[in-house]
């Protein structure tokens, strides 16, 4: 009865370490994919930051552009019209 005990409680034993180095590999391989997916991540926001500065530095760029193209019209307009009136008198 003794030896039947030990062997049950051997291969119990046996069964856990089994059950452990294959849940602990999967567990591994998680993790990995895991740190691989955290890195993509990283990487995707970095990227995301950088086009957001840029979408940014255009829309600045356009602002700027109309500003200058609207008082440019409005001083070009101006000098025609005063043109004309000085030459209608």
């Amino acid at each position: 009865m003794e030896i039947a005990e030990e062997e049950i409680e051997r291969t119990a034993q046996e069964a856990v370490k089994t059950a452990l180095l294959e849940v602990g590999g999967e567990l591994a391989f998680e993790k990995e994919r895991a740190d691989q997916m955290e890195a993509a991540k990283l990487a995707l926001e970095a990227e995301n930051k950088k086009l957001k500065e840029a979408a940014q530095k255009k829309q600045n760029q356009f602002f700027y552009g109309a500003l200058i193209g609207g008082a440019g019209g409005v001083v070009v307009t101006s000098l025609v019209f005063s043109l004309i009136m000085g030459i209608c008198k």
